[in-house]
C-alpha cells in the first residue's frame, strides 16, 4: 500500500470519518461527477475557503496541518451542503460541520503528497485500496459502508 492508500486508510478507518468524507463525495449534485472527482474539487475548493498559512499546511508534507474552525466549514460549503451531509450521515448539520473541521485538514494531507493535489483517477484508485486495506482488516464482520 503507498504512503498516500495508507493516510487515507487511517483516516477511513474511522466509520464516522467514512460516511462523511464518503457523504462529501456523493451529495450535492453541483460539480463535477460523483466520487473521486467530486471529492478533488472540494479539496479544491478549500484552497480558496481558508486562510493561505491553513491551505499551505495542510499541502506541505514537513509542517504540522493548522486547525479549521466550523465557522470556516460553514463558510466553505453553506447550509445546503452541510444540510445533504447531515441526512447522508443521519447526522446533524451542526455535527457534520465539527466532524468536517477535524477530517478536512488531514483529508487535504493525505491526498496531496508532495504538495500536489492528486488527479481524480488516481484518487480514485487510493481511495479504492484504502477502503478494501480497512475492509480486509475489519475482518468478516466488519463495517461495510459504500
Amino acid at each position: 500500500m503507498t504512503d498516500v492508500s495508507g493516510k487515507l486508510s487511517r483516516l477511513l478507518d474511522d466509520p464516522e470519518v467514512r460516511v462523511v468524507v464518503f457523504g462529501l463525495a456523493h451529495t450535492h449534485a453541483e460539480g463535477p461527477a460523483a466520487g473521486a472527482p467530486r471529492l478533488r474539487e472540494v479539496v479544491l475548493h478549500l484552497a480558496g475557503t481558508s486562510e493561505p498559512d491553513q491551505y499551505s499546511s495542510w499541502l506541505s508534507d514537513d509542517v504540522a496541518n493548522l486547525p479549521m474552525t466550523v465557522a470556516q466549514v460553514r463558510a466553505a460549503f453553506g447550509a445546503d451542503v452541510l444540510d445533504d451531509l447531515a441526512v447522508y450521515a443521519k447526522s446533524s448539520p451542526d455535527e457534520v460541520a465539527w466532524q468536517l473541521a477535524e477530517v478536512l485538514p488531514d483529508l487535504v494531507d493525505a491526498v496531496s503528497p508532495g504538495g500536489q493535489v492528486l488527479a481524480a483517477s488516481e484518487l480514485g484508485r487510493h481511495l479504492s485500496e484504502a477502503v478494501e486495506a480497512d475492509d480486509r482488516s475489519a475482518g468478516p464482520f466488519g463495517p461495510q459502508l459504500y
